[in-house]
């Protein structure tokens, strides 16, 4: 037999435990003196709904009077509700968790409107919530907003397994902006184009090697003329030997002067470069042949 008992007790032991059942409410009679019955009863039954629709058993007054025998309903339905050891009785006569106590007490501006809520246990209060100011058509209104107050410090308190996790909306996330790359510039390394006026050293250049030129050509023929003694005094030959080298002199230096022109604009091109594909604009040539020379300079003058 003691080992049935404690097959028994593992057994016990060993089973799931049951839920906690949902709360129980006793709607107690309210704290309205002077408010017409017809308002007192529309708030009684709005609390009713109220509570009902937050998943509580309600039971009402009227329906704890109905159970009572007709010796005790006076005793505990009279009772002073503002002491402790009135609502302990009420709630264990209706076999509930919270004693639900309603207020309506009228102000010239208005009513005030309360729900308190007491556990069974001790008396205590677990939770209030009163709304001022309240006009006769906002009365359901008011009981309403106390109801959804005072429920859910009660769940805490004597269900806490009961009470629904409220998880916080998700946030809305904001997209960081974007924040525009600013594009750089390529930047390719190339030489600058040669200046507008590079032609101008090549052009003078051009103009001393015509005027070397002529004078060769005329030293050229004073030095044939003496050569082949064509002259009629010899005051004629010594001026025909001072003008061609005078002439001579002169063509040097024109040739000089007109090559380094040449080169200086070679130069400018050479060393300043020009963008890829661009053309050069001017090209100057030179050339000395026996017995004259022969200059130009081609392309597209800026």
């Amino acid at each position: 037999m003691f080992l049935s008992l404690l097959a028994t007790l593992v057994v016990l032991g060993q089973a799931p435990a049951t839920p906690e059942a949902p709360l129980t409410v006793l709607i107690a009679p309210p704290e309205a003196a002077g408010v017409p019955s017809h308002i007192v009863s529309f708030a009684q039954e709005h609390v009713y709904e109220q509570l009902k629709s937050q998943g509580l058993q309600v039971v009402r007054a009227s329906e704890l009077s109905q159970r009572l025998p007709p010796a005790q309903r006076k005793t505990v339905l009279g009772c002073n509700r503002l002491e402790a050891a009135c609502r302990i009785t009420l709630g264990e006569a209706a076999q509930a968790d919270v004693v639900m106590i309603a207020e309506l007490v009228q102000f010239l501006s208005g009513y005030r409107v309360g729900l308190k809520a007491y556990a069974t246990r001790d008396g205590e209060q677990l939770s209030e919530h009163y709304v001022p100011g309240v006009r006769e058509d906002q009365l359901l209104d008011a009981l309403t907003q106390a109801s959804e107050k005072v429920v859910p410090p009660v769940r805490r308190a004597l269900r806490p397994s009961l009470e629904p996790l409220v998880e916080a909306p998700p946030q809305p996330t904001t997209p960081t902006p974007v924040q525009p790359v600013p594009v750089k510039p390529e930047v390719t390394a190339s030489r600058s184009g040669a200046p507008g006026w590079a032609w101008l050293p090549a052009a003078g250049g051009a103009v001393l090697l015509g005027v070397g030129t002529a004078f060769y050509v005329q030293a050229s023929n004073d030095y044939n003329a003496l050569k082949g003694l064509n002259v009629t005094s010899p005051e004629d030959g010594k001026r025909l030997l001072e003008s061609g080298t005078q002439a001579q002199w002169l063509s040097r230096g024109s040739f000089a002067l007109g090559a380094a022109g040449v080169v200086t604009t070679g130069l400018i091109y050479l060393l300043s470069g020009k963008d890829e594909g661009t053309p050069s604009q001017v090209r100057p040539t030179a050339s000395v042949l026996h017995g004259g020379g022969m200059v130009g300079v081609a392309g597209t003058l800026p």
